[in-house]
């Protein structure tokens, strides 16, 4: 029991860090209020098509545009000249508004010589975040699995909960609903689901009376305050103790679960990316910003793809098969 309530601890210190950091992400960028856009060819907006600027109330201000009036559609001239105008914070933007906005940014950070980085740059960035979340959590792994996967879990669920505020701040901000915002909410499913068989995997899967944790157990603690030199040779040690105790098989049964774990830290890690970058990508219906860091996860946000969900899917499959001994089966099978 005392384990169970660790796990849960360390999933609700995890939940709350990661809503922090929505939070404070979501801040993130010296905003400004967006431009009026007009397409091209479009009469000037105020009240001088009905001939008040020649009657001289220009003079008294009546010539100024007047908020967004894109909610007269489908009513007729009556019926627009007595509507009651909603005011700008009211008016939810329309895509091609947010297109505009985000692409204004751009510009403004050109123009600033503070340029955000191209496409294939952004793309090895994600990569980078992505290789950097594996290499992480396989350290980690061998050494705090036990606590990585709780917490793992505990990030995903603070994260549904941050789907909410982004999704409600959504239907706030714009007139449509962003195709890739579902598509990061499956994603966060997928990362979910594998994280949660994941865990249970780790504790309750056995294979020739091996399991993760008895593995984990079975190892010493190394000593770090003995140099690089006595640090190298106890990790030999261990590595000879672990063939000696377990075997190749052992080694395969630790190795299939390593990179299930490695797998689900990722698909965490990118989940969790694309969850705060959806906030800042709806703020750009608004607000427009001459820094770049929003300017490029707004970026990133809009050029998620299904494909990215087919491959978390197909992951998140080998990371369930790996946690549930399949691939260990499947592969004794093939050498017996």
């Amino acid at each position: 029991m005392s384990a169970i309530g660790a796990s849960i601890s360390i999933g609700v210190l995890a939940a709350i860090v990661v809503i922090l950091i929505y939070l404070l992400a979501a801040k993130v960028g010296k905003w400004q209020p967006a431009p009026e856009h007009r397409a091209a060819g479009a009469q000037p907006q105020g009240y001088a098509q009905q001939g008040y600027g020649q009657q001289g109330y220009g003079q008294q201000g009546y010539n100024q545009a007047p908020p967004r009036r894109r909610d007269l559609r489908g009513y007729s001239a009556d019926e627009a000249e007595t509507r009651v105008m909603p005011s700008a914070g009211e008016a939810k933007a329309t895509t091609a508004e947010l297109t505009q906005n985000i692409a204004y940014s751009g510009r403004m950070i050109e123009q600033n010589r503070r340029a955000a980085t191209s496409s294939s740059g952004d793309t090895i960035a994600v990569f980078t975040y992505i290789l950097g979340a594996g290499l992480l959590a396989a350290i980690a792994f061998v050494f705090f699995n036990n606590l990585l996967l709780p917490a793992t879990v505990g990030a995903l669920v603070g994260a549904i909960i941050c789907v909410a505020l982004a999704a409600t701040y959504t239907i706030k901000s714009l007139d449509f609903w962003p195709d890739n915002s579902t598509i990061s909410i499956i994603n966060l499913g997928v990362a979910l689901a594998a994280a949660l068989v994941m865990y249970i995997g780790a504790a309750r899967t056995e294979r020739d009376r091996m399991t993760l944790n008895s593995i984990m157990d079975s190892f010493e603690p190394l000593p770090f305050s003995e140099g690089f030199s006595g640090f190298a040779a106890a990790v030999v040690d261990r590595v000879v103790k672990f063939f000696t105790d377990y075997g190749f098989l052992g080694f395969v049964f630790l190795l299939f679960m390593a990179i299930g774990c490695i797998i689900v830290f990722t698909l965490a890690a990118k989940s969790l990316i694309d969850v705060m970058d959806w906030r800042i990508f709806v703020q750009f219906g608004r607000n427009v910003t001459d820094r770049p860091m929003p300017y490029r996860r707004a970026e990133r946000f809009q050029s998620s793809k299904v494909s990215h969900t087919v491959t978390s899917i197909v992951l998140a499959l080998i990371a369930v098969l790996c946690a549930t001994g399949v691939l260990y089966d499947a592969f004794t099978w093939f050498t017996r």
